[in-house]
């Protein structure tokens, strides 16, 4: 029983640092700029009552190893409750800051923002909830259904809303490409008891406003005139082993995605990603030309003086200084 507790606290531990970089908190609505229009008072409070109660179901579908069904009922009870809160006017500029085992990331212009939350089940399986919740006074919402374990491994296809990737993401940045918004998510997945993935996912809107996941906008090849469907991709995964920690996490200074390559403690383990952890090099994508290139070595290493360990030399970026790594999810 205190081993499954144990997986259980760190599997979700993450949830609270989920935008946290070089140890800054966690970026909640608080800390996004957005010019808000005034919550009436009663409103207001009756938004502070109904996120007591979503308050108390999530930590119940967080903390409760005891009881599947009763983390079950928890988190389908949350579902109504939170629609329902969203429902009130101007919700969208109310923060939902107590709702610590929540994700809750905004683009930086704040166009929307993205809801996202885990439910474990037991033997190591999770699946995924979230609603996107467009910038408005009345509610314009879109819930995202988690058929991820209906997909092939690491899919590369167009996703809609009703097929959804599911994960929890935890920032989101923005692009543009002929005039449209190319919003760039980072996300995580507990894959299952064994291994942990990081996603690097692309949300755009169609001329319905409808959100669509996926772009091949992710380029392996440097030489672009050479390019095969194998080089490019829709979206970006890292697979490792469930207790490492792996970064990747967009460096605004560096302006690149920053992620640790990662490998298998044995080269007999090779393509089993479930055992692969960071071997202390980094990778990266550029935006070049409305698109991600691959930046294969991000860092090279040099000794300054005799006294001094090796350091990391961004190639990219103000090299008179040791640059300190993108992280978002410390060790689970």
């Amino acid at each position: 029983m205190t081993k499954n507790i144990l997986f259980l606290l760190l599997s979700f531990v993450g949830l609270s640092l989920f935008a946290q970089q070089r140890g800054k908190a966690p970026v909640s609505a608080a800390s996004v700029v957005i010019e808000q229009p005034n919550i009436s008072k009663q409103d207001l409070k009756l938004l502070h009552k109904m996120e007591d109660s979503l308050r108390i179901l999530s930590n119940v579908v967080m903390y409760d190893t005891l009881d599947i069904e009763n983390k079950k009922k928890a988190c389908y009870a949350f579902i109504p409750k939170l629609v329902k809160a969203l429902k009130t006017e101007n919700s969208f500029y109310y923060p939902f800051d107590s709702l610590v085992n929540v994700s809750k990331v905004y683009p930086p212009d704040s166009a929307f923002r993205i809801i996202t939350w885990q439910l474990h089940y037991p033997k190591g399986r999770f699946r995924y909830f979230g609603v996107i919740q467009m910038r408005s006074s009345e509610l314009k919402m879109f819930p995202l259904i988690d058929v991820s374990d209906t997909l092939g491994f690491r899919p590369q296809q167009t996703l809609t809303k009703n097929n959804w990737y599911g994960c929890l993401y935890y920032k989101i940045i923005k692009k543009t490409i002929n005039r449209q918004n190319v919003y760039t998510l980072f996300g995580f997945e507990a894959a299952d008891f064994m291994s942990r993935r990081k996603i690097i996912d692309v949300l755009t809107f169609d001329e319905k406003k409808e959100p669509k996941f996926g772009l091949p906008i992710f380029y392996f090849k440097h030489d672009s005139t050479a390019l095969k469907p194998r080089d490019t991709m829709s979206r970006f995964f890292i697979e490792y082993k469930w207790d490492a920690s792996p970064s990747l996490n967009y460096d605004p200074e560096l302006e690149l995605i920053v992620f640790d390559h990662l490998a298998p403690l044995d080269k007999k383990a090779e393509g089993a990603y479930f055992s692969y952890v960071p071997d202390g090099t980094y990778e990266g994508f550029k935006w070049n030309k409305d698109r991600w290139q691959w930046v294969e070595t991000v860092f090279t290493f040099a000794i300054n003086e005799s006294d001094n360990p090796p350091i990391p030399i961004p190639k990219f970026g103000k090299p008179g200084r040791q640059p300190v790594l993108p992280t978002e999810v410390e060790k689970y």
